[in-house]
């Protein structure tokens, strides 16, 4: 038994939340469901929310959620010999039949193995007999091939109750498995073998009636998709504490290091009535006083200011605040900020990307900054506390004097506004399916340097705050999110470097971890440079297309006699 007074933050192991749903496991189907990481961080994801509501409106379905528990937490279980368990019920992650996990971020693929291997359950697919594991949200499944049965690739809400019928109908684990291979956004890696011959990646179905080609399933209708109306209020506060209502999904931009265009296209938007219904129902049955209207680029949507103007009436009076995160800033210098000013609270996000307009064309991305200083009175009438503005550097055709402007600009911003700026800084990482996802990673002694200008010429005011992403954790993501099915046997190794250790792995320090992962890989003769040269004409996630109606020209597959050969056209693909 768990001694809660001992354990740091109990409230995130409890379970009861407000709207939380509980359910008998009798006669029932049982699925469990996490973001892998802290509780504060997977309760702020929305596509949990919606699975979790989802799944949990079928009467015969269970649908309860695991996150990963902190070291105190976990000693505790290692030390009982207790397996770890899931929030409603306190029911052992073996006992479930599906266990799925949302893997978008690739540094949490370590927390996920984690949560089987507390759960009691076989990490290797090939090595659990009952147990179906799903993964979604990650755009190249194979460095998890070896550990997960079954892959959804796009939205989950497009295949969900082709994925219930099956279950419903088929009750071992294989015959499950082969039933879900054959339907579209279903991959399942064992039915698939992957070589490397001469530097082309090819497939090969072992199961002759897995879907091939694979493609991205994605939601026709925004509008009649499901979205949760009952809204769980944590017990703790959680990184992203307010509602997100989505708007749209997708983008109509065409950035070129942008990966989300490709893996939420096509754009699709929710009607302003429809939006509106949604922010009262959850209102209603939550209380709660902090909404974000979410999108992508919520300036595209087109209905912005009657969406506004259905909104601000209700939000108003309750006092509710209101976040737009990504607004052009012709919007805030247009007349829609005027319709702001009553709200109690507004927060504004703007990417800028870069400081420069020319490096900025270079990346498709279409913003006039200057018409950010010519806001500057607006954003003080709106009584806006801060404004964050996101960066990026390790571009191609980058120079010592696109890196020195973000300083400058950042200064004069500061002048004019008066606000307190948020600044996040990132290096550019060539995602997979982005259209610059065969660009050239920066070296690291590279991106060390751009870091020292960029930061050198910053200045040190209390009203700019700066968050800059470490280099050796941005290589690392950039490995894992190109990595080939081999790669299981690294993140295998860093798991056990891991059970033996008393830290965590991504505990903080850069090198700690980074040595940790780099001793890995030359262990298993692993030699990730390739992946960020990316030297390859194909890659491994290039047998993956998206859905129909797709702008996606990465992948021309042609089937041979079943043999799956892969040619690549990397340079005509529109992110």
């Amino acid at each position: 038994m768990i001694d809660y007074t001992q354990i740091q933050k109990p409230q995130q192991y409890i379970g009861n939340e407000w709207n939380v749903v509980k359910k008998n496991h009798d006669g029932k189907i049982t699925v469990c469901i996490s973001y892998p990481d802290a509780y504060a961080i997977g309760m702020s994801n929305l596509g949990l929310r919606i699975i979790y509501g989802l799944l949990n409106e079928a009467s015969d379905v269970v649908c309860e959620r695991v996150f990963l528990p902190g070291q105190d937490f976990i000693g505790e279980l290692l030390a009982q010999k207790n397996k770890l368990f899931s929030l409603e019920t306190k029911t052992p992650l073996d006992s479930f039949e599906v266990i799925g996990f949302n893997l978008s971020c690739e540094l949490n693929f370590i927390n996920f193995l984690k949560i089987l291997y507390l759960g009691g359950l076989a990490l290797k697919s090939s090595e659990r007999p009952n147990t179906i594991v799903m993964g979604g949200g990650l755009a190249n499944p194979e460095p998890l091939a070896e550990f997960v049965d079954c892959f959804y690739l796009g939205e989950f809400e497009s295949g969900a109750q082709s994925f219930l019928e099956v279950l419903r109908k088929y009750k071992d684990k294989e015959s499950r498995l082969k039933a879900l291979s054959e339907i579209e956004g279903f991959y399942v890696p064992r039915f698939y073998v992957a070589k490397l011959s001469a530097d082309k990646y090819c497939f090969e179905r072992t199961y002759h009636y897995a879907s091939f080609p694979l493609r991205r399933a994605y939601v026709k209708d925004l509008n009649s998709a499901y979205y949760p109306r009952r809204w769980l209020i944590p017990h703790t506060p959680i990184v992203h504490d307010r509602v997100q209502i989505e708007i749209a999904r997708g983008c109509p931009n065409r950035c070129t290091f942008c990966q989300a265009r490709s893996l939420y296209y096509p754009y699709r938007e929710r009607k302003p009535e429809i939006v509106g219904q949604l922010i009262k129902a959850i209102y209603e049955t939550s209380g709660y006083e902090n909404f974000s209207l979410l999108s992508l680029s919520a300036s595209d949507y087109s209905s912005i200011e009657s969406l506004i103007d259905e909104t601000i009436g209700y939000f108003s009076p309750r006092k509710i605040g209101l976040s737009l995160p990504s607004l052009h800033i012709d919007d805030i210098i247009g007349g829609l900020y005027k319709k702001l000013i009553p709200l109690k609270k507004t927060s504004l996000t703007c990417a800028l990307e870069v400081a420069r307009d020319d490096l900025r064309s270079k990346l498709n991305k279409k913003i006039d900054t200057s018409k950010l200083f010519e806001a500057a009175a607006i954003l003080r009438a709106l009584n806006i506390r801060h404004l964050k503005i996101y960066f990026m550097f390790g571009f191609p055709g980058e120079t010592e004097e696109d890196l020195a402007a973000i300083g400058d600009f950042l200064q004069k911003l500061m002048h004019q506004t008066k606000i307190a700026l948020h600044v996040s800084v990132n290096a550019f990482v060539p995602k997979p399916f982005s259209s610059w996802e065969s660009v050239p990673m920066a070296q690291e002694s590279e991106l060390i340097l751009k870091r020292s200008i960029i930061l050198k010429h910053i200045p040190a005011w209390r009203s700019i705050s700066v968050t800059i992403s470490p280099i050796k954790r941005t290589l690392l993501e950039a490995i894992l999110c190109r990595a080939p099915r081999e790669f299981s046997k690294v993140i295998h190794n860093v798991l056990l470097k891991e059970l033996k250790s008393s830290l965590p792995v991504n505990s903080p320090g850069d090198s700690f971890w980074w040595d940790r992962w780099k001793k890995a890989m030359e262990e298993e003769g692993f030699d990730y440079r390739p992946l960020l040269e990316a030297s390859s004409s194909n890659f491994p996630w290039s047998f993956i297309e998206k859905g129909a109606g797709s702008e996606n020209t990465c992948s021309k597959l042609q089937i041979p006699n079943h043999k799956l050969q892969i040619n690549s056209n990397n340079q005509n693909h529109n992110g």
